[in-house]
């Protein structure tokens, strides 16, 4: 009974962060702040640097949850402060 309970809980433990996640298709809500992020690694062999830019909305969902959603360039730049999201990314 004891070890059942552990794995549970345990199983419980490791599910909660999960919750916080959401799938960019599942938000709806404003659009409350933009961010780019601009991502670099070098090569090993090459000693060249490879950057990329990360697009990211902040949507403030109808209960007032802030969830970041990452994006590509068409929809951020689509999607100005108080959009509302997803709606803003279909043309």
């Amino acid at each position: 009974m004891k070890r059942t309970l552990t794995v549970l809980v345990a199983l419980a433990a490791l599910t909660v962060p999960l919750a916080g996640c959401s799938d960019s298709k599942d938000v709806t809500g404003t659009v409350v702040d933009k961010e780019t992020d601009q991502e670099c690694s070098k090569s090993k062999k090459k000693k060249k640097r490879s950057c990329h830019t990360e697009y990211e909305l902040t949507v403030r969902t109808k209960n007032g949850d802030r969830t970041e959603v990452d994006v590509d360039s068409d929809d951020y730049n689509a999607c100005s402060t108080g959009a509302q999201y997803p709606k803003c990314t279909k043309s």
